[in-house]
C-alpha cells in the first residue's frame, strides 16, 4: 500500500464493535470485556450474542462465522442457548479461544464447526455448582435437575472427546471433571476439547 494512500474506516462498524461486540464486514462476534457482564455468561451477555447471530445470519445465510471467545463461565441456563443456537445455524461457526474458556465457555467453544485456540489459551472444566433456598423438597427437586444438567454436560464432552480418544467413556470423563481441572491449549488438543492451536510468527 503507497504512503499516500488514504485509508477509509467505516466508524459506523467500529462503533458496533465496540458496543455490542460486532463486526459485520468480517462477520465476527467477540464474547467478552462487555461493559455490563465483563467475561461472564448471563442473560445480558448471552442476548448479545444470539442477536449477533441472527443478524449475521439473517444478513447471508450460510457465510462463515467467526466468534472469539474470551470467559470465565457463568450460567449453564444461559449459556447452554448459545451452544444450541450455534448448532442450529445454517452458517459454519468457528470459535477461537482467546486467554480463557472456563467452566461453561469451555462448553460454548465445543459448539463450533472449528474449534482453535490462541496458544496461551486455558481451559477449565469442571461439575456444575448451585446454591438454593427454600423448603427442603425444594433442594431435593434441584438437586436431580442438577445432576440432569451434569449428565448433559459429560455427555456434550464426551461427544468431541470419544472423536480423538475412541476408548475413553462417560464416566472417565465425570471422574476428570469432577473438580476444576485446568489444561493448556495443548492438553485441550489432546484431549479433543478443541481443534488446533493457532499458529502466528512472533515478530522479531
Amino acid at each position: 500500500m503507497a504512503h499516500n494512500e488514504v485509508i477509509k474506516i467505516d466508524l459506523h462498524n467500529v462503533d458496533l464493535f465496540h458496543e455490542v461486540n460486532l463486526h459485520v464486514p468480517s462477520r465476527t462476534i467477540y464474547f467478552g470485556g462487555s461493559p455490563y457482564t465483563l467475561d461472564e455468561v448471563d442473560s445480558v451477555s448471552v442476548a448479545e450474542v444470539i442477536k449477533n447471530l441472527h443478524l449475521l445470519e439473517h444478513l447471508d445465510p450460510g457465510r462463515p462465522i467467526t466468534i472469539h471467545l474470551n470467559s470465565c463461565g457463568g450460567s449453564w441456563y444461559d449459556g447452554i442457548i448459545i451452544y444450541d443456537c450455534i448448532k442450529a445455524l445454517e452458517s459454519p461457526v468457528t470459535i477461537i479461544g482467546m486467554g480463557k474458556c472456563f467452566s461453561m465457555g469451555s462448553i460454548i467453544l465445543q459448539a463450533g464447526d472449528a474449534r482453535v485456540l490462541m496458544p496461551h489459551t486455558y481451559l477449565m472444566c469442571h461439575m456444575g455448582s448451585d446454591g438454593y433456598s427454600g423448603h427442603s423438597q425444594d433442594f431435593i427437586n434441584w438437586a436431580e435437575v442438577s445432576k440432569r444438567v451434569n449428565k448433559e454436560m459429560m455427555q456434550i464432552y464426551y461427544e468431541q472427546m470419544v472423536k480423538k480418544n475412541p476408548k475413553i467413556t462417560v464416566k472417565q470423563i465425570e471422574k476428570m471433571f469432577d473438580h476444576d481441572t485446568v489444561f493448556n491449549a495443548e492438553e485441550a488438543v489432546k484431549l479433543g476439547l478443541a481443534d488446533i492451536i493457532m499458529d502466528y510468527v512472533t515478530k522479531g
